[in-house]
């Protein structure tokens, strides 16, 4: 008789526990499958390198790692990811804000788009690296050299993604506007740029992504500093421990950084388009 409310107790407990820890996978699903997926491809990378491939050529992420300890010590890494991180802020943030604002004049005005779009849809094939002959003739190979190649790199993605999400405002949202007394203005910031922020959001992920590729580039043109030319001294003395430091220092900024815009865009993006709303 005494053994049934333990047994219950027991049960009760267990329950609880198996409930809390579907609670915790449900909540850290993401984050466990994400680290056990860069986890488990270190070790493939590990077993790869040592016994299938040329430790010189695809050295181990245990070699890689000893090759970075000395750079993180010396603080040699961290200068060199500040000066490109700036780099590609400077290049990103401008062009987004020139391909956003003549984008939304595009979308909005039917004439300029007639004009405009044949120039735009032949110019957005010239990648970075082809205009890098005509960036070092016009800004020689200082720093506006490197801010001319990503912001290039920046401008048509977001351009032509600005347009799209303009050109696709719902009609009928614009017609009931309208039929309420709301005048143009107000349809503009209340209808229309809400509509399209999803799509200029997109175009500036995509865009951040092509940032990044962009600075090693324009770091190897001519540079002293930054990931790129980390990466190319490295090259040119045969050192392909460091080569794989640049590399992943590379992958690991844009990941960090694309993380943070989008929990900007989560925390802001959804307050503005609710409170813009009609």
């Amino acid at each position: 008789m005494t053994e049934t409310p333990a047994i219950h107790d027991q049960a009760a407990a267990d329950a609880g526990m198996r409930a809390r820890r579907r609670k915790f996978w449900r909540n850290n699903q993401g984050p466990l499958l994400a680290v056990l997926s860069i986890s488990l491809s270190l070790v493939f990378w590990q077993v790869a390198s040592t016994f299938w491939f040329d430790p010189f050529l695809v050295p181990p992420p245990s070699v890689v790692a000893r090759a970075a300890w000395p750079m993180i010590q010396s603080g040699e890494i961290f200068n060199d990811v500040w000066i490109s991180m700036t780099r590609v802020l400077v290049g990103f943030i401008s062009g987004s804000a020139v391909a956003i604002v003549v984008g939304v004049l595009i979308g909005r005005i039917k004439v300029l788009h007639h004009l405009l779009d044949p120039v735009i849809e032949l110019l957005r094939y010239l990648s970075p690296t082809a205009m890098i002959p005509i960036a070092v003739i016009w800004f020689g190979i200082g720093e506006m050299s490197k801010y001319f190649l990503i912001f290039w790199g920046t401008l048509f993605i977001v351009l032509v993604n600005t347009v799209a999400g303009v050109w696709r405002t719902p009609i009928a949202r614009q017609r009931a506007a309208e039929c309420m007394g709301v005048n143009r203005f107000e349809i503009f910031f209340l209808i229309v740029i809400p509509s399209a922020t999803p799509y200029i959001v997109t175009g500036m992920r995509v865009a951040m992504a092509s940032s990044f590729m962009s600075i090693i580039p324009a770091e190897i043109l001519a540079a002293d500093s930054g990931i790129g030319y980390l990466l190319q001294k490295s090259s040119m003395l045969l050192q392909t421990d460091k080569i794989f430091v640049a590399l992943i220092t590379i992958c690991v900024l844009g990941f960090m950084t694309d993380r943070v815009f989008r929990l900007l865009v989560d925390k802001t993006l959804s307050r503005f388009t609710s409170s813009t709303s009609i």
